[in-house]
């Protein structure tokens, strides 16, 4: 009876990852469609030819919103539903001061930093791309803990950063070619170092052990507020203009930033961090595949292989993560 328990709990913890990796793996084709204003016309004939639904759909620049206010509303949007899921709960939402300028500062300023290198990214290099090199923030966040927490060298941390720089100079290499952009390549590596940031403060800083639903209240909040004022700044924030783009927009802040979040954290807590980690590299399999598929995009050798050793390294600096708790 035990074993069957268990065997339920490991079903469960699996299909919860997944699942979650599958959520974020549409986020980016989400965004995608919001900086384009839209779906391409291949996809929309292919797959809703002809109709009212389709027109509505379809990829027009004229309504596509900029970089910084996609961040803006999605994470206003996470910030609302997150909000609405703890009053609903009855969770306690208050924290110290010490608590909030670290909320706001490692993690709003981190993950609007990311988000935001993210979808310049995508401007220049596929979707499924980007995720793909975006997933070398646990080496990242290995190599921190080598240089500014005084951990233990592991050999593991040595070979999984020699991968991601092997897999990040292959598809550089493609890009040498004319097949990537080597400046889309260079900004989604940034984007896993900010990645990097928001991660290590989640476990370090003084809202570690704060409820993660609450947590996530002031950092999409902080997020929010950040793009909105980068957008004001540069003269680039753009209203949303119809009930399409408003889709778009909360589809991604729910999948990614409710249902999610909340899918990953119950495999977390059924199958333990590391398997969850490991299991969740599917994400980057699942916007290469959506890409693809919404997009056109296409995958030579080179940028294959590239993309394999990433993962690879990603794995290895999660196995090597471990091995630290242990």
């Amino acid at each position: 009876m035990k074993r069957s328990s268990q065997k339920h709990q490991l079903f469960i913890g699996v299909l919860a990852v997944v699942l979650a990796s599958a959520c974020y793996g549409v986020t980016p084709i989400l965004s995608n469609a919001c900086l384009r204003g839209g779906f391409p016309e291949s996809f929309v004939g292919r797959f809703f030819p002809g109709g009212a639904f389709a027109s509505a759909i379809l990829a027009d620049p004229a309504r596509a919103v900029s970089n910084e206010t996609l961040v803006c509303f999605s994470m206003g949007i996470a910030c609302l539903l997150s909000l609405i899921s703890c009053l609903l709960t009855r969770k306690r939402l208050a924290v110290s001061g010490k608590q909030l300028w670290q909320l706001g500062l490692f993690g709003g300023g981190a993950l609007a930093g990311t988000l935001l290198l993210i979808t310049y990214a995508y401007l220049r290099i596929p979707a499924g791309m980007t995720i793909v090199i975006n997933f070398t923030y646990p080496v990242f966040v290995a190599l921190a803990g080598i240089l500014f927490f005084r951990e233990r060298i592991r050999p593991l941390v040595f070979v999984s950063l020699a991968l991601a720089i092997f897999g990040i100079a292959l598809i550089s290499w493609a890009g040498l070619s004319g097949e990537v952009n080597a400046a889309g390549v260079l900004i989604a590596v940034l984007s896993g170092v900010t990645y990097a940031v928001y991660f290590i403060a989640g476990r370090r800083a003084d809202y570690a052990g704060l409820d993660t639903g609450v947590a996530n209240v002031y950092i999409t909040g902080a997020a929010s507020l950040l793009a909105l004022a980068i957008a004001l700044a540069a003269s680039r924030f753009t209203f949303p203009q119809d009930a399409v783009m408003w889709g778009l927009l909360f589809l991604e802040a729910l999948l990614g930033y409710v249902v999610g979040l909340r899918l990953l954290l119950l495999g977390i807590r059924l199958l333990g961090s590391t398997p969850a980690s490991a299991l969740n590299t599917l994400e980057p399999a699942f916007a290469s595949a959506t890409s693809m598929l919404v997009f056109g995009e296409t995958m030579g050798l080179t940028k294959g292989l590239g993309i394999v050793f990433v993962l690879g390294a990603a794995l290895i600096s999660i196995i090597a993560l471990r091995k630290k708790a242990e």
